[in-house]
């Protein structure tokens, strides 16, 4: 029995983790440390384990074994060093735990998605009227935006992965935000995020348009509704109200200079550490951000390299474990969201964000949840028409 079974929709647990995707974006302390959206997380999970006084669901046991992994692979490295940044690693993937047992308990009930479907929005939504009013921040004084983040390329990707569960969620207005997306991700100057959400809206078009066409063609609401988005956007970009400097965009710089394009990305995503000790691939480097070693000081950025570094091969592969029997029942709907984070993730360090663990889980439920609703919303616009 799922969840869904459940009676109770909206419990004080649940309505805690919207609370924190709601306020996850806002950095009021130092990055990497508490921020007034995990105390609510907290909160969440202090309530669901009163709640559930059956326990909570363990389906992700195979996590909890990577997790173990991980903190001793970083304790080793904390008595060999004696550096804290080890125990901070550990306790990041003990907060991702939290998340993902507690979204697990939430996201099989349909009436909870469509209000994480509306937290999305309103995430979206807030970073662009924080970039109109000209209330956020820039990097370090440069051209690269980060609205309320403390980092560009994670403003991108909290940007693309709030789009993505709303792909999920099958969402009705997800290409409107699609053009808001664009914006944001533009002013951050992501090459890697702008790819990402190129990927996942030509495949999701491609999917879409083949869908219309077996039905008879596309409606003429969705074509008014994408040249009026994109016009509209045009407009603007021609107006300077939302301003693009793309003599600062660095798509061109990774590829030109004298290297080639994969020696160029290495040194980009600062993976020079494993390119010349590549033995800790085996038994692992240890998760110590910009702890030096070897000569090199500066963090590697790529999810699926540096995961496998930093804990070698056997730890990785249980994480890889993990990861398949939550995406084997994805829908082939769910592929584009699932190429564009997954190869995104090359690219950036994304496993510290909630919304890439909630991405992975959402492909238990997301379309066979969504195309449910979306039968009752067309009966619904059918009666109200």
């Amino acid at each position: 029995m799922t969840r869904s079974d459940n009676k109770a929709t909206f419990t004080v647990s649940s309505v805690c983790f919207l609370i924190y995707f709601l306020l996850k974006p806002f950095y009021l302390f130092a990055s990497g440390t508490l921020q007034p959206g995990d105390f609510f997380l907290l909160l969440s999970f202090a309530f669901l384990v009163y709640e559930r006084k059956d326990g909570i669901r363990n389906d992700d046991y195979i996590f909890g074994a990577f997790l173990v992994c991980v903190i001793i692979i970083n304790l080793i490295y904390f008595y060999i060093y004696h550096a804290g940044e080890f125990l901070k690693s550990c306790l990041y993937y003990v907060f991702n735990y939290i998340v993902i047992l507690c979204f697990r308990e939430f996201m099989y009930d349909k009436k909870w998605l469509r209000a994480l479907g509306l937290v999305c929005k309103a995430n979206i939504l807030i970073q662009l009227a924080v970039f109109v009013l000209h209330r956020g921040n820039y990097w370090e004084g440069t051209f690269r935006y980060m609205g309320t983040y403390t980092d560009p390329n994670q403003m991108g990707f909290a940007v693309v992965s709030t789009l993505a569960i709303l792909f999920l969620l099958n969402d009705r207005w997800k290409y409107l935000f699609v053009l808001i997306a664009a914006v944001l991700i533009v002013q951050t100057s992501s090459s890697g995020m702008l790819i990402a959400l190129c990927i996942m809206v030509t495949f999701d078009s491609m999917i879409m348009l083949k869908k219309a066409m077996q039905n008879g063609g596309i409606s003429y609401s969705v074509l008014f509704l994408a040249i009026f988005g994109m016009g509209a956007v045009m407009l603007l970009i021609i107006l300077d109200v939302i301003h693009i400097d793309w003599d600062h965009f660095r798509l061109s710089n990774k590829l030109s200079g004298n290297n080639s394009v994969l020696q160029s990305f290495i040194n980009d995503r600062a993976l020079n550490i494993a390119q010349e000790h590549p033995e800790f691939f085996l038994f692992g480097y240890g998760e110590g951000f910009s702890f030096p070693r070897f000569g090199h000081s500066e963090e590697m950025h790529s999810t699926w390299i540096s995961i496998c570094f930093y804990y070698g091969i056997l730890p990785f592969c249980i994480l890889l474990a993990w990861i398949y029997s939550n995406v084997r029942n994805a829908k082939p709907k769910a592929v584009p969201v699932y190429c564009a984070i997954f190869l995104e993730a090359f690219t950036l360090v994304n496993h510290r964000q909630a919304s890439f663990w909630m991405i992975i889980l959402l492909a238990n439920v997301c379309f066979r949840e969504s195309e449910s609703s979306a039968d009752e919303n067309k009966e619904e616009i059918e009666i109200e028409g």
